[in-house]
This record gives structure tokens, sequence and C-alpha cells, in this order.
């Protein structure tokens, strides 16, 4: 059953005096207890395709198309139903702690706000985010509801921003890269404890990363952002070898190789663009190897192929030509 539904999402952001396109008609669903990633370079869309989600957006934002939770749509709340939403509904872990917990007040007091603001008193407040620090992993988790955010590392207070939001007992859970400001090791113990935690759960996710590897690991589905539009949505089995768009696999063939020697890594040619520099065409078309006259001049639609969808003219013909070593051959070509 379906949790959520993103249907033709377009953003316009206030930039320079006017408003200027962010994301491009993005349609994307997550059903219950699914686990959905988005990925793609920085300034695809992806973190503000998630905060469209909660409806937090840059003052001046213009949506239009659609966002349904459980059939009730996002956009139309007034807000006392985006108070609740947000309260009971839906949780966001951020992808740095610092700056998303209050400096000047106790981890406990920061964790039982929302228990409180909803009818738990205290005392039940308490006891509930003591059980879920230990949850997450936090020991004595009792001296550390009496700590102030400096006296906790990254990882810890990774973990805290974890618990705030299972508090709420969410359906819905958005993870905006919520281990990019932490070590190599700490990350992996975050997302192993993140990702237990929601299938113990049941709990719907979409995880934002730039981290393919990553998402492919603890996602269901992978949905693939490139200069504000959706290029794929695939299941994550699978994906590294059966990629439907040239962007998708150009990003699987930029990762190191742990079997083969490389000279120098693979790196996709061109720079990223923004979404509002995309013209008529495929926004990918200048940096693709395969790119054709036709995808300069006609922008691709998205369309199911197999089990995915994607955005590409191409797709059946390039069919064993987007494998992560072809992949390599044809960016060095």
């Amino acid at each position: 059953m379906s949790v959520l539904s993103i249907e033709q999402l377009s953003m316009d952001l206030p930039m320079r005096g006017g408003l200027r396109r962010v994301i491009h008609n993005v349609t994307l669903g997550v059903d219950e207890g699914e686990a959905v990633g988005i990925v793609g370079e920085s300034g695809a869309g992806k973190s503000m395709t998630a905060r469209a989600v909660i409806r937090l957006l840059p003052e001046g934002a213009v949506t239009e198309g659609a966002i349904t939770f459980n059939g009730t749509s996002v956009l139309a709340m007034g807000s006392a139903a985006l108070r609740n939403y947000r309260m009971r509904d839906v949780a966001m872990i951020f992808q740095d702690p610092r700056a998303a917990i209050n400096p000047v007040r106790k981890i406990g007091d920061f964790l039982v706000e929302a228990l409180i603001e909803r009818g738990d008193s205290a005392t039940a407040a308490t006891a509930v985010v003591t059980g879920l620090l230990e949850a997450v992993g936090i020991d004595d988790a009792a001296r550390r509801l009496r700590q102030y955010p400096h006296e906790l590392s990254g990882g810890l207070l990774q973990r805290v921003m974890i618990a705030s939001a299972l508090a709420i007992e969410p359906q819905l859970l958005l993870a905006d890269e919520p281990t990019t400001a932490l070590d190599v090791t700490t990350q992996s113990d975050v997302m192993v404890n993140l990702d237990t935690q929601r299938r113990e759960r049941g709990l719907a996710m979409i995880f934002v990363t730039h981290d393919l590897e990553l998402a492919s690991a603890v996602c269901d589905r992978i949905a693939v952002m490139y200069a504000g539009f959706l290029v794929e949505d695939s299941p994550a089995v699978g994906l590294h070898h059966g990629a439907l768009h040239p962007y998708t696999a150009a990003l699987l063939a930029s990762r190191p190789s742990i079997t083969a020697r490389e000279r120098r890594l693979v790196a996709i040619p061109g720079r990223p663009l923004s979404a509002f520099e995309v013209g008529e065409g495929c926004a990918f078309a200048s940096r693709c190897p395969f790119a054709q006259e036709r995808c300069y001049v006609e922008r691709p639609v998205m369309r199911t192929v197999g089990e995915g969808r994607v955005a590409c003219h191409r797709t059946e013909e390039l069919r064993g030509q987007l494998d992560a070593d072809k992949m390599r051959e044809a960016v060095r070509g």
C-alpha cells in the first residue's frame, strides 16, 4: 500500500530577482515499509525533493504538482494539519546533527519536546526516549539525557537524531544524507543501526545520499536524479549490472574498483548542470557518451522498461553497454 505519492512535482525558487526551476516534474512513490534511495550529484534536487515532502521549503518557493500522504494532500494542509503531520506521521533526520539540535538545551529536553507537545507526561516521555537511546546503541542513556550537544561526538549525536525521529512513531522517515558529517567507521555503524530500526518498526523511508553503493545496500529501490529531473527509478537488486540510464551507469563506473588496478579514476566528463540551465533536450546529453542529435532537442519522458522506469530515448538500444566496465571504456573513449 502506498504511503507517499509524489506526482509531477515541480518547484521554483526566487534567485536574483526572479523564479528559477530547481525540480522538474518528479513522480515518485513510497510503499508501506519500503526504503527508497534518492541519489545523484550535488545540485540534483535530492534534498529539495525530500524537504518538499515535509514542506520545509525556502521562503518564496513555488510548487506545482501533488504530494499525498495516505491520500491526504500535503501541499494543501493548513498550519494545524501540517503541525500534526510533522509531529505524528513523518520525521526527518538531517545531515548535520549539530546544526539541527539546539546547542544550549540538554539532549533530554530536545528528545522529549515532541512527546510532551502531543500530550505525554514528562515521566512517560523520558522513559520512551531512554529506551530509544539504548535501542540505537547509546550506553548510559540516563546520563546522556543530562548532557549538552557539545559533550557528544558526531556519531552519538546522529544516533540522538535517529532516536528523536523514532520517538514520534512515524510512518515515514526522511533521512537526508545522515552520514555525511561522520567518519567512515561511524557511518557504517549509524547506517546499520538506522536500517535495523527501520526494518523492526516497519517504517517507509526516503534515504538521500551521494553514495550509490550505500543506497543499494539499504534500500529496496533507487531513484536517480540529475539537474532536477528524475532519470531512473529501479529496484536496488541488480542495479549495478542492469542500469537503465547512462547517468546511472556513469555513476557506477566512477567508483574505484577493489579488484582491478586503475591508473586513474574515471570521471563523468563536463560539469553537473543546475536545474535552471537545462535546455529543451535531455539534461544529461552534454555529458553522455551515447547522446545523439535527438537527445539535444527532445526531452525524454519517464517510461516503464522492465522492472524500472527511465527517461532516456536509447535505453533499449544500449542494453548490454551500460555495465560499469563498458561504461568506463565509453567515458574514456
